[in-house]
């Protein structure tokens, strides 16, 4: 993450400011002004975010607005009307920072917090989140991302979060660590899905003292998911994993102290009963990170042995410019990827062949023979540069989270190993 986030700065200067001042409010003395500008001046650093992470996920231009209400809603301040409208919505919280306050200076927690949540905000940005409001220690945001597709939003919102929580895990907590921060900082991150009929769009207040927001069961549950979420992790509401039909490899039960699976960490807490007296019993998992990050585009993929393109197409052999980015958007049904592996080879081999494995997950996939999974050989083909490339087009049948594995083969034998590449489908 250190290439899209930049260097999380703990400066020793910082540091050292920040002492100086704790010595100084021990012995009731004030702070000296030339450390609040230098930690200010520090602090005034913008990061380029937002235009590296829409470069990785195939998103052009920026995304610049303002915080508060919705662009898709503005219009309800004047009308005073309401509107359903789908939201996919993330909580994202700083765990840990009140401790910060007991043991270092208020300028420097106010450094640490505040570059926590720019990185934040700028990721939201990135992925077509609209920042709807700053809490203290949280950021709540609305996806909108596809008026269209529902799913885009969802997608947008869990890929914002998973990048979120790997930059904290890389970058923020071993530099806090290395510099004598031994409080346990971290961030929580809650989202959820509500559909069309689902969230109410309106203004609360009246004018002057007003603001438009969005009322849903979905919003309320992505707040207490935030908060029940692991340290560093993100948790998902049953909405948002039923409408992308993810599966048991990339979300998971929220486990206890000792490792347990309890039905008190499958279920929301509370767990309120309907009108009838029942317990909800709504579902809440938690991203599997390692594994959906590691599918997510980075700027390493250059470097692997196998570069792996794709492009949308509706049928095999004809021509398109929609150029597909792994994990990035849901593609529509009966529609369909070309893929494309380009490597080189050691030596001049005989039989240069490259491996596409399709391995399907999902409701759909599953009522299908072994989930509709299966495997091409293809015949490599090599370029002037002296490097090949090999084309396997696949139709998009079945809604969810499909993998394309790629190796290649010399002579019948795999001289590169698979690599993975995730599509939405729906």
């Amino acid at each position: 993450m250190k290439e899209v986030f930049g260097s999380f700065e703990m400066e020793p200067q910082i540091l050292k400011s920040a002492q100086a001042m704790d010595s100084a409010r021990s012995v009731g003395m004030v702070a000296e002004s030339a450390s609040l500008e230098q930690i200010s001046n520090i602090e005034s650093h913008d990061y380029n975010i937002q235009r590296k992470l829409r470069e990785l996920f195939g998103k052009s231009g920026l995304n610049s607005t303002p915080i508060g209400g919705h662009p898709h809603f503005d219009h309800l301040k004047d009308s005073g009307g309401l509107e359903n409208g789908y939201a996919t919505t993330l909580f994202v919280d700083i765990q840990g920072s009140t401790r910060l306050g007991v043991f270092y200076a208020p300028e420097l927690v106010f450094y640490i917090k505040n570059q926590i949540i720019k990185c934040a905000i700028e990721a939201i940005l990135a992925f077509d989140g609209h920042v709807h409001r700053i809490m203290g220690d949280a950021v709540l945001a609305f996806f909108r991302s596809d008026g269209n597709n529902p799913r885009n939003s969802a997608i947008d919102a869990i890929n914002c979060g998973s990048v979120l929580v790997q930059f904290i895990r890389e970058e923020v907590v071993p530099k806090l660590r290395l510099n004598g921060l031994e409080e346990d900082v971290g961030i929580r991150v809650g989202i959820d899905y509500g559909a069309e009929k689902t969230v109410l769009w309106g203004m609360y207040g009246y004018t002057g003292v007003s603001e438009v927001t969005a009322t849903s069961f979905h919003v309320d549950i992505a707040a207490k998911l935030q908060q029940s979420a692991p340290r560093n992790r993100v948790m998902l509401g049953e909405s948002l994993v039923n409408l992308l039909d993810l599966h048991d490899q990339v979300v998971e039960v929220k486990r206890g102290k000792k490792g347990e699976d309890t039905i008190d960490h499958k279920f929301v807490r509370p767990n309120y009963t309907d009108s009838n007296g029942q317990p909800m019993n709504y579902r809440q998992y938690v991203i599997s990170q390692d594994k959906y990050f590691g599918l997510l585009p980075s700027p390493a993929d250059d470097s692997l042995p196998i570069r792996i393109e794709s492009t949308l197409k509706n049928k095999a052999g004809i021509q398109s410019d929609d150029k597909y980015h792994r994990c990035s958007r849901s593609i529509k049904q009966d529609h369909g990827v070309d893929f494309k592996a380009l490597f080189y080879t050691v030596g001049n081999p005989q039989n240069v062949e490259v491996k596409f494995r399709v391995e399907n997950h999902g409701t759909q996939a599953s009522e299908e023979s072994d989930n509709g999974n299966h495997e091409t050989v293809v015949a490599a083909r090599q370029r002037v540069d002296g490097s090949y490339f090999a084309n396997r087009w696949e139709g998009t049948s079945y809604i969810g989270l499909h993998y394309m594995f790629v190796s290649v083969l010399e002579d019948g034998v795999v001289r590169i190993p698979e690599q993975c590449y995730g599509v939405f489908v729906g």
